[in-house]
């Protein structure tokens, strides 16, 4: 894997009303890649709506393990663990959130230019749970050439 990567996020929130069909996100985003200790780190630049709103990002991830950490307009460290139920407060402009995490998979699977994880996991703010969730994570080299 290149230090230069693209980084392809997509997620899936299924609120109380899961008639609905959930919510749904998607962001690709250039990013840098390095592997150490037997960990995997990407880190990236989230721009706000107002070019003032930036919030670093960092993924780290290995075995059964995610951790995303955010610095800036918003800040978190979220860890999603399989079997393990995570509580942490994510800091907002408009206050504090207590935000728990309930980790029921994670998956990582990697070959030489592409890495894959999956997470599903329970939300609950504030001590009420308000979805279940499923994000998957595409990391690719970028010169290898290929679109996510």
């Amino acid at each position: 894997m290149t230090k230069d990567v693209l980084l392809k996020i997509s997620g899936l929130h299924m609120g109380r009303e899961a008639a609905s069909g959930g919510d749904e996100i998607e962001i690709i985003t250039p990013a840098q890649y390095y592997f150490k200790n037997g960990k995997h780190y990407v880190m990236y630049d989230e721009v706000g709506e107002n070019k003032n709103e930036l919030t670093k990002n960092t993924l780290k991830f290995y075995d059964k393990y995610l951790s995303v950490t955010k610095t800036g307009y918003t800040n978190v460290q979220m860890i999603i663990e399989q079997g393990r139920e995570n509580i942490t407060s994510y800091q907002t402009p408009m206050g504090a959130l207590q935000v728990a995490l309930s980790g029921r998979n994670v998956s990582i699977d990697e070959t030489d230019d592409n890495i894959e994880i999956l997470a599903k996991y329970g939300l609950a703010i504030n001590f009420e749970h308000v979805a279940d969730c499923t994000i998957s994570m595409s990391v690719q080299s970028k010169d290898i050439g290929i679109e996510l």
